[in-house]
């Protein structure tokens, strides 16, 4: 018989030569009286063949003396791990467990504790490999369970990373995350594939549109290109989406947040609606809380509730497992609803989702260096200004701001460089309607604001206020607005009959049916009855007939 037994003199792991990974023995010594001693120098020790092996380092009563004991006796095991002897090496590890219980350290001191922690882990990561090396020794279609059962017996603190996800190969978040099967998953599978279906439908319908874009930008930013479903869950990918704590745009990031991040949040822009630049706002702040947390499930939570409360329920707890912590409702069923939602958007046939072909977002990128209308770069682009409106939902005033700067602006694509050269022939001063204002007396700033629609702190910052309270009759106030809305214009219009809607605004049409009213279609409309008055010039009678026509106007968004 032969007997193999380690005797650890280095720090070497596993033999590296020849076919089994065992030197050669030399001399005329009989095979099945020597042992190996797995160290850098090769030594044959012989042992008498009746008398039974015993670990090197350990003393007659079976107490190790040392930590190099314990560490002989890991080598062991680890030797016969190398040598596909897995039964042997667990029987080793079982009696390791056995002296790491009666072992008494000479000394206490940090550096010992930390070599005996580094010896528990190392033995905990040995066990592991003993575990998956038997589960996929035989029927691979068994190997989940037995992992399942092996990880059990295994140390409560082997860490969480480290347990596999078994079947195919995943990267990043799909190990992390998708693997997991069970019931809190299972309820939002079944919503969306149920009373959810025709929204889930249309957020498919969407990632047709936006998806390759934000999933660029993520995989750009070193990012799992699955984390565009958290866009999905928390906005549809809607970049008008607001929450009801006013959590804005595709990635629903709140305003501190978002400046924190880098987008810029005030009366002209809010960045937080445009793809491109929160997406790489997104990606800052998700990669920020991976650094932080390091697993995906807890990275989520945090972006839905905050970092600071999920690190107070990992304290309280003393338990980073996300499914085991004690979260608010609507954070505990977050990381549930985006692995049902990646699940499906990643094989939508699988669950019944017939989406159609969808046209991609596309767009070039010019830089506009002067305050301009909207309405002016889509005549230099060739395009209508809803198109352009609906390519830069940032641009809350139809223009570009007058104190940021140079701006990106998003054109159709393909119109980049004729839209820039015919820009560069319009003077500034052409580019941007602006209104004054003559302070009348009686009047405030305040008041000024809500009659032209903006707000206090943007009026005083064109103006270059210092003291808003500073305002005397006769003073003049500009007042920068798009073309579209010179309230010049629209008095001018409105003077001769026409109604003019605002910028942004769609028209609709109703055709009037026996028993409708002008306050009942006005409800239907969401509009008032004085806007259908104006609009369809209806002003000395309540008179509709079925077959009339009437038009209102409502915000295209």
């Amino acid at each position: 018989m032969l007997i193999l037994l380690p005797v650890a003199t280095g720090c070497s792991l596993l033999p590296s030569s020849g076919t089994t990974g065992f030197p050669t023995p030399a001399g005329d010594a009989p095979l099945d009286s020597l042992a190996w001693t797995g160290s850098d120098t090769t030594e044959l020790v012989a042992i008498p063949p009746d008398e039974p092996p015993q670990y090197a380092g350990i003393v007659d009563d079976g107490k190790p003396s040392s930590l190099t004991d314990l560490e002989t006796l890991f080598q062991a095991a680890l030797a016969k791990v190398g040598a596909d002897s897995m039964a042997a090496a667990q029987d080793d590890l079982m009696a390791l467990r056995e002296q790491f219980r009666i072992f008494e350290p000479a000394q206490e001191d940090s550096c010992t504790v930390q070599r005996l922690e580094s010896l528990r882990r190392r033995c905990d990561l040995l066990r592991a490999i003993i575990v998956e090396e038997e589960a996929f020794a035989g029927e691979s279609c068994a190997a989940d369970l037995m992992l399942a059962e092996g990880y059990r017996h295994l140390n409560p603190q082997f860490p969480d990373s480290l347990v596999p996800a078994t079947g195919p190969a995943m990267p990043g978040i799909m190990a992390d995350l998708l693997k997991w099967d069970n019931p809190r998953v299972d309820k939002w599978l079944d919503y969306f594939t149920g009373r959810g279906r025709r929204t889930f439908t249309l957020w498919l319908q969407r990632k047709q549109e936006v998806g390759g874009l934000l999933e660029s930008i993520l995989e750009r930013e070193g990012l799992p290109p699955q984390l565009v479903y958290l866009a999905m869950i928390e906005s549809g990918f809607s970049p008008a989406a607001r929450s009801v704590v006013n959590a804005v745009g595709p990635w629903q990031f709140m305003a501190p947040t978002a400046r924190a991040q880098g987008l810029r949040i005030n009366w002209w822009v809010d960045e937080r609606e445009d793809y491109e630049l929160s997406t790489v706002a997104a990606a800052r702040y998700l990669r920020f809380l991976h650094d932080t947390f390091g697993d995906w499930s807890l990275v989520l939570a945090a972006y839905n509730s905050g970092e600071n409360l999920v690190l107070r329920k990992i304290s309280q707890r003393a338990n980073d497992n996300y499914w085991d912590l004690n979260l608010p409702a609507q954070t505990a069923d977050f990381v549930p609803k985006f692995i049902a939602a990646a699940r499906i958007g990643q094989d939508p046939d699988a669950y019944g989702f017939a989406v159609g072909e969808g046209s991609a977002l596309a767009y070039d990128t010019i830089t506009v260096d002067q305050p301009t209308g909207l309405d002016l770069v889509a005549r230099c682009a060739g395009a209508t200004t809803a198109r352009l409106a609906a390519l830069n939902p940032a641009l809350l005033r139809g223009a570009t701001p007058p104190d940021l700067g140079p701006y990106p602006v998003h054109v159709p694509a393909g119109k980049g460089k004729t839209t820039t050269r015919a820009l560069a022939k319009v003077p500034a001063a052409k580019r941007l309607t602006w209104t004054k204002h003559k302070v009348r007396r009686g009047e405030t700033l305040s008041g000024i604001a809500a009659h032209y629609g903006c707000r206090v702190s943007d009026l005083a910052r064109v103006n270059h206020m210092h003291d808003i309270q500073l305002i005397r009759p006769g003073d003049q106030l500009l007042i920068p607005m798009p073309r579209e809305l010179d309230r010049l214009a629209r008095s001018r219009a409105a003077e001769k009959g026409h109604y003019v809607p605002p910028a942004g605004y769609k028209r609709v049409a109703y055709t009037v049916r026996r028993g409708d009213t002008l306050g009942g279609i006005a409800r239907k409309l969401h509009v008032s009855v004085t806007h259908l008055r104006k609009v369809n010039n209806i002003h000395h009678t309540s008179l509709i007939h079925p077959g009339d026509r009437l038009f209102a106007y409502r915000p295209a968004r």
